[in-house]
């Protein structure tokens, strides 16, 4: 079998946690989070953070996705596509985005 399959590598929960508790995968940046913090907010162009964002925050592994087939206008496609590798993610961030922001309203709403 030849293709992208081949460069996939598979862990199980179990070893994603072993790896994170081993510090595998983590920076070896030794910045302080006082010094990060300190440079963030003496950046006048750095994106401030909105109110509620700590709620967005998840430490659980993502769901798997779903393979489904949906019909995208040619032009559309053709645009994400011309993006380069990973477009297929784009488009779900792009809905990801969508849907949080129409999630976050309906919870407004009922407020």
């Amino acid at each position: 079998m030849t293709g992208k399959s081949e460069n996939t590598a598979r862990y199980t929960a179990e070893q994603l946690e072993a790896m994170r508790r081993r510090g595998a995968g983590q920076t070896d940046w030794d910045m302080s989070h006082e010094e990060a913090m300190r440079r963030r907010h003496a950046d006048e162009e750095a994106p401030q953070p909105y109110p509620g964002w700590k709620d967005t925050i998840t430490v659980e592994l993502p769901q798997p996705k779903e393979q489904i087939t949906l019909r995208i206008d040619r032009d559309v496609l053709n645009w994400f596509r011309e993006q380069g590798k990973g477009y297929q993610t784009r488009i779900n961030a792009v809905l990801r985005g969508y849907y949080e922001h129409e999630h976050r309203s309906e919870d407004h709403e009922a407020q």
